[in-house]
């Protein structure tokens, strides 16, 4: 799954990666913690009880991480292309042709 005849797995694995340990890192700040219990009672008192606010900003939080990450790693490739190799496993950005094209 993840070669180097796969660029985009690769890229993508590594991003997803280093936004869940990002995120999970700063999960585990106390004063974190103790708003997202607060978030969560929050959702309580609104009626969400089945909803977890935790859940949902760490989700939304992950994926904005991930996505940073990756928007980083391809800025800083654009002037440094080894930097945005060891960020991302490579520095092959994809290129995606449309399935219908007008000719």
């Amino acid at each position: 799954m993840l070669d180097s005849k796969n660029p985009q797995a690769v890229r993508t694995f590594i991003a997803a990666f280093a936004g869940v340990l990002v995120t999970r890192l700063v999960g585990a700040i106390p004063a974190i913690g103790e708003v997202l219990a607060w978030l969560d009672g929050v959702f309580a008192e609104a009626g969400y009880g089945g909803m977890s606010a935790l859940a949902l900003v760490q989700a939304a939080v992950v994926a904005g991480v991930i996505l940073g990450y990756q928007k980083i790693a391809q800025a800083l490739g654009d002037r440094w292309p080894s930097v945005e190799k060891w960020m991302l496993g490579s520095d092959a950005r994809p290129s995606y042709e449309p399935k219908y094209a007008a000719e």
